[in-house]
């Protein structure tokens, strides 16, 4: 799987994908990574996009609701 941050197209992040006995989706190796290089925390929320071909995006809300920006991500998103 390619996990990108919501908006910024230019750097993807290699995820394993498993799957449990009833078809659950689970991020496996290279979320930690990501989690870690991103701050991710109890308490924030994420919102995931799937775009077909092994390709999300992620969108980050932290404890207070507010979208986290990174990689100078702007506001006006093409695939959101």
């Amino acid at each position: 799987m390619h996990l990108r941050e919501a908006a910024c197209g230019y750097y993807r992040w290699i995820v394993d994908v498993i799957y449990d006995a009833h078809g659950k989706m689970y991020l496996n190796i290279g979320w930690e990574k990501f989690a870690r290089h991103h701050s991710l925390k109890a308490g924030f929320i994420l919102l995931f996009s799937y775009f077909g071909d092994r390709d999300m995006s992620v969108k980050v809300f932290d404890e207070t609701r507010c979208r986290r920006d990174y990689h100078g991500d702007s506001t006006d998103e093409e695939d959101d």
